[in-house]
């Protein structure tokens, strides 16, 4: 009878104490389920989430520890000769996420003609101009460190700069006509389309910024056609317009109350009025109201003005007469407002010097006593 051979004792390998089973399958391939199929909208809204979350963070603490530091409507607009070079930075992504950029590039796309945008700031519309339905672009702005970001910026998106000029200049003062076409053209009286954005909230008397713009609007018979139209009915210009894009008081009487706490303290630092009634300074520029639409519980303001029709008639002259009337009483208060806004900063300038002082004073004190105990 044969003997079985029974295998030697001897070290094992580990594969032989692992135990005998089937290979698993290997696994299939997974079909795209909700988890996959929403992961951008997921991210995406995660990283919106986070952003409005500071944003709703800084304004509380903004709400909670601000103080009112200088009656309504200073001018501080001189914040942003300091602020010019990183102004772009410090609203970009607020801008893009609130679509402010997609407005402002709705509203510059309407203009034609003669084009004059006041308060031009860093340019940040500079971009959207079509320049093939703009005969002359004239970009103004009272602060020189604004309009050179401008300058830079513009000649960064447009390779041809002939079609427009950029000037330190005020938008209270009287504008510069349009610029003729060549040296046969004697130039118009006035311009086709006005643009400003995000501006009445930053300058002193907006009301009489907007009427002094109403006075260099073109009237009907002198507007022209655009230079892109052939057809038929190109001999019948559109209307010259103002195209204001802005930010002010909202629907709801809990955010005006908030904006109202805050705005003092915000102009202070960053030049601009954010509660300022924006429909009841284009009601008192003279102008009529074309069209208006407002975003973000009411704070953002689209509105397109136009002339009276007795500034389009047989009274335009008499109009123009009233209007200017109506600027020298207006640009007494602004020269006082500003001559007061002003002393204000002065001495909160010289106050904070001071304060400084007294801590650089407290630090060596503390640094002494130190040495001392060593």
């Amino acid at each position: 009878m044969k003997q079985r051979k029974i295998p030697s004792a001897g070290p094992r390998s580990y594969k032989s104490l692992e135990p005998h089973r089937k290979p698993h399958p290997p696994p299939t391939p997974l079909s795209p389920g909700p988890s996959r199929r929403y992961r951008g909208p997921l991210i995406f809204g995660t990283v919106w989430l986070g952003i409005v979350s500071w944003y709703g963070y800084s304004l509380y603490k903004t709400i909670t520890t601000s103080r009112d530091v200088a009656p309504r409507d200073f001018d501080f607009s001189h914040r942003f000769d300091t602020t010019a070079t990183g102004f772009d930075q410090e609203v970009d992504i607020t801008e893009w996420l609130m679509g402010v950029t997609r407005m402002r590039k709705r509203l510059v796309h309407r203009a034609h003609g003669n084009v004059l945008e006041a308060a031009v700031g860093t340019g940040r519309n500079s971009e959207f101009y079509d320049l093939g339905r703009i005969k002359s672009l004239t970009l103004l702005d009272q602060s020189p460190e604004m309009l050179e970001v401008a300058r830079v910026k513009w000649k960064r998106t447009h390779r041809e700069d002939k079609q427009c000029r950029l000037l330190a200049w005020s938008a209270l003062d009287p504008v510069p006509p349009p610029p003729p076409a060549d040296s046969n053209d004697q130039g118009v009286e006035g311009y086709d389309t006005i643009i400003a954005t995000l501006s009445l909230c930053s300058i002193a008397g907006p009301s009489l910024f907007l009427r002094n713009l109403a006075g260099h609007l073109a009237p009907p018979q002198l507007t022209r056609p655009l230079a892109s139209d052939t057809s038929a009915g190109a001999n019948t210009p559109p209307p010259s317009r103002i195209h204001l894009l802005e930010h002010g008081r909202s629907y709801y009487s809990w955010l005006n109350k908030i904006l109202d706490r805050t705005a003092s303290a915000h102009a202070s630092k960053h030049g601009c009025w954010w509660n300022r009634d924006i429909g009841k300074i284009a009601e008192d520029s003279g102008l009529e109201i074309i069209d208006l639409q407002r975003r973000h519980f009411g704070t953002t303001w689209s509105i397109e003005l136009g002339l009276p029709e007795r500034a389009t008639g047989k009274d335009r002259q008499q109009w123009l007469e009233d209007n200017r009337r109506m600027m020298i009483t207006m640009q007494a208060e602004v020269e006082r407002q500003r001559k007061e806004g002003e002393e204000f900063v002065r001495k909160q300038d010289e106050a904070r010097e001071e304060e400084g002082r007294l801590e650089r004073w407290r630090t060596e004190q503390r640094e002494n006593m130190r040495e001392k105990d060593l």
